[in-house]
């Protein structure tokens, strides 16, 4: 990454490029003490929720209080691959599965958070997560630039009572100042943009109508893998991830009425992460974003 005087970075955190319309529906699996195969009438839930044209899968595995943390990882690793396992079987593409994880002991689960007495542990945390998130995701891919616009300028008084819409305003855009966009986060594998980023592109767009002067790059980044090298975009199908995350909020921009000969986009992977090991999903989030660099103002 370059660092060039007179320059500078806003930070965004992200995840998508296609709307706002999303749907996700996550399905909550439970288990009896150290089991870890999926029961019947969890894998005719699992085939219930397939019916519909999934684009990403999720899985998520957690353990409770019992037994040591070594063997809670194993077991947790063993819930998370049985319920890929059983995806594979109905026929879904491992493409489609972003991430499949097994998360060790609940973060919650203790002998005091007991709430059975029957129970040696928590039903509550013995547990897989299993993340569906749909194709009506991006139905609104051919949302009119005019339509773009009267959403904004419906929503621009609002958005100047947030403080962060403050700090875009012209008087804030000083070279060599840093700037944390909240919010524009991407669903893991995908240029998807989460509901969440609504405002926080608006914010952006109105910063570029304000500063016409301005000119950015957008530089994207992945979260979840350690080599440097880009990752599997699961929408478009190829190894481009992070440049399509970029791209994402290129064309929002442009979509908004800002002139391409003021911005370029890139991509730039996993080697620049700003937490190399992920250890939350808060932190995949923080490495799974978009950095806009200032290259003129």
């Amino acid at each position: 990454m370059l660092f060039i005087k007179n320059i500078f970075f806003l930070i965004i955190l992200s995840n998508s490029v296609i709307s706002f319309a999303q749907v996700t529906d996550t399905l909550t699996i439970y288990y009896g003490i150290d089991a870890a195969e999926l029961e019947g009438e969890w894998q005719n839930e699992i085939r219930n929720k397939l019916k519909n044209n999934v684009v990403d899968i999720k899985i998520y595995s957690y353990t409770d209080f019992l037994g040591s943390t070594e063997h809670n990882k194993r077991l947790s690793d063993k819930r998370a691959n049985s319920t890929k396992s059983f995806l594979i079987s109905q026929k879904v593409s491992t493409n489609l599965i972003s991430e499949c994880k097994g998360m060790g002991i609940h973060p919650f689960s203790s002998y005091t958070n007991r709430t059975n007495p029957d129970d040696r542990g928590v039903l509550q945390h013995r547990i897989t997560k299993l993340v569906f998130i749909y194709d009506n995701e991006i139905k609104n891919k051919k949302n009119s630039s005019q339509n773009l616009q009267e959403k904004i300028k419906d929503t621009i008084e609002e958005l100047k009572t947030i403080p962060m819409f403050a700090d875009l305003s012209e008087e804030k855009l000083v070279i060599g100042d840093n700037i944390i966009l909240d919010n524009i986060i991407f669903h893991g594998g995908t240029p998807i943009f989460k509901s969440e980023s609504e405002k926080a592109l608006k914010q952006l767009l109105i910063a570029m109508q304000n500063n016409p002067t301005l000119k950015i790059e957008i530089q994207g980044h992945i979260c979840c893998q350690s080599d440097g090298l880009d990752g599997w975009d699961r929408i478009n199908k190829n190894n481009e991830l992070s440049t399509n995350r970029a791209k994402a909020v290129y064309d929002y921009l442009v979509k908004g009425g800002i002139e391409t000969k003021r911005m370029t986009y890139i991509g730039l992977g996993s080697e620049y992460k700003r937490f190399p090991e992920e250890r939350s999903f808060r932190e995949e989030d923080l490495n799974r974003r978009v950095e806009i660099l200032i290259i003129d103002k």
